[in-house]
């Protein structure tokens, strides 16, 4: 028993070394086999011995139960694309306080920002000083309290703002110099503006071409000339004034151009405040003081339109007319509709077109370079085409340049096509050609011609007189012998018995023109 028993046993273990030798194989088949079938269930073996299927991911499914489930999926489909479309709330803009001297003048930059400003996603807070710095000043102060993004400003006073900016720079606020430089303080990041040097040079090389000083300089002939330049406070106007003496100090040395008045320097020759009345009393007096009655310059150059059409006023009080050889050749800057009109009328020879939208734009391009270079240091910095000319007293301040345009009355009309004003705002009124007054008659001449005196008869009398009164004689011309023959008291009597002035004296009195002395 105990041998059969360990028979079994024997055969049992060889069996299950044979089996054990066996399963490495067999498990990699079913390990292969597996992979293959993955998601089509194990299945389980029935009391019956057949084998049933676990539900399966794609097979085991009823109808019913497949459709449900996919709802299910497409319905968390949605949910999760609705939670990701949930738009987020927008950041908030970036305020940019524009400063602006006032109204008037400076819409169009105004209306320029704003839209610029608004297309690059940035919210424009436009203020005006109505020419008061100290208004300035507030708007400023009010601006940092708020912590606005950047400033944008013209400064009524360039020189007026260095306390003020300082807190500026302190609270880490960029500041835009706009048109004028902001002079003495750090705080100015960059400066934008139709450069004045560059301008004043443009109006200089006019003058030397449209007068021909070359040739006159060969020729060693001369021309005269007289200087009306912008306001002494303006960082500007004595910019533009350094470039138009660039450009004509050679002429002035050696002759070719004279100012007989002797006013060269910007002192001398610069109107606070662009006065158009104080050019005009400078013109009377330089008029009165250094030239004859009824000359002029040969060029008057002006920083300013105000300044143009203020001596115009001045030459046309002196009787010197548009369109003769006394009339000078006048230049202007800024493109005023007054002056754009006198351009068309040939009263002043050019003035240069400074066009707002433009620089609006370019020093809005700055400030958005500037607060994206914030955010990414990697993006561009601010265009800059002038690093060297614009020194305030303090620093260097680097400047984008735009270029102005030379507008005389063979181009004005440039500034009808680009919608800078309205053909009836510039075009020129329909005017008769003035004519020089002709020499006045003599008394006697006049006389002859126009006066047919009345007797006294005539006068005294309310019925018709008679064909028999004794006066009605004296009406017939004499002969001209005859007349020659007459006393003066005769004359002179006829005159005491006239009833009306005649009309040599009609004539004469509009024929003084007293305005020429005054203005003198």
């Amino acid at each position: 028993m105990k041998n059969k028993t360990a028979g079994i046993l024997l055969s049992l273990i060889m069996a299950s070394v044979f089996l054990a030798g066996c399963g490495t194989n067999e498990a990699t088949e079913a390990a292969s086999e597996s992979a293959q079938t993955e998601g089509e269930g194990t299945g389980e073996i029935t009391e019956d011995g057949e084998k049933t299927e676990d539900a399966g991911v794609n097979d085991t499914e009823t109808p019913e139960e497949s459709e449900a489930a996919e709802k299910e999926e497409e319905a968390e489909a949605e949910k999760k694309d609705a939670e990701e479309e949930v738009p987020e709330e927008p950041e908030e803009a970036l305020k940019v306080a524009v400063l602006l001297p006032d109204e008037e003048n400076w819409s169009a930059d105004a209306d320029a920002f704003e839209s610029s400003l608004e297309e690059d996603g940035y919210e424009p807070e436009i203020c005006y000083a109505e020419g008061d710095v100290s208004r300035q000043v507030s708007q400023i102060q009010e601006f940092t309290e708020e912590q606005v993004a950047a400033f944008i400003i013209a400064p009524v006073d360039p020189y007026g703002l260095p306390d003020v900016l300082a807190d500026v720079k302190e609270a880490d606020i960029p500041v835009f110099s706009y048109e004028d430089l902001i002079m003495d303080t750090n705080a100015v990041n960059y400066y934008t503006a139709f450069g004045g040097r560059q301008t004043g040079r443009q109006i200089g090389q006019e003058i030397v071409e449209r007068q021909d000083l070359d040739k006159v300089r060969e020729e060693k002939g001369s021309r005269t000339i007289e200087f009306f330049m912008g306001s002494l406070d303006d960082s500007q106007a004595l910019f533009l004034y350094n470039g138009i003496m660039e450009v004509l100090q050679p002429y002035l040395d050696d002759g070719t151009l004279q100012c007989p008045s002797g006013r060269l320097s910007f002192d001398d020759t610069g109107l606070l405040r662009g006065s158009s009345s104080l050019a005009e009393s400078r013109m009377q007096e330089i008029l009165g003081e250094f030239y004859d009655e009824g000359e002029a310059p040969d060029i008057i150059c002006t920083g300013f339109d105000e300044a143009a059409l203020g001596v115009e006023n001045v030459l046309d009080e002196q009787g010197i007319l548009s369109g003769t050889e006394n009339w000078p050749m006048i230049t202007g800057a800024g493109c005023e509709a007054g002056a754009v009109k006198d351009i068309a009328a040939g009263r002043i020879e050019f003035s240069i077109f400074m066009d707002p939208r433009e620089s609006a734009r370019e020093c809005e391009n700055m400030v958005d370079a500037f607060l994206v270079r914030e955010e990414d240091p990697e993006a561009e910095e601010p265009e800059v085409n002038d690093y060297e000319s614009y020194d305030n007293g303090v620093k260097i301040v680097g400047a984008y340049l735009c270029s102005a345009q030379v507008i005389d009355a063979d181009n004005y009309e440039i500034l009808i096509d680009n919608g800078y004003y309205t053909e009836d705002e510039v075009e020129p009124e329909a005017t008769p050609t003035p004519v020089p007054e002709e020499p006045e008659p003599t008394p006697t001449e006049e006389a002859e011609k126009t006066v047919t005196p009345t007797p006294a008869g005539r006068t005294e009398k309310t019925a018709e007189p008679t064909p028999s009164d004794e006066p009605e004689e004296t009406v017939t011309p004499a002969p001209e012998e005859e007349k020659e023959e007459e006393t003066d008291a005769s004359v002179a009597e006829e005159k005491e018995e006239l009833t009306g002035t005649p009309a040599l004296e009609e004539e004469e009195e509009p024929r003084v023109t007293l305005n020429k002395k005054a203005g003198r």
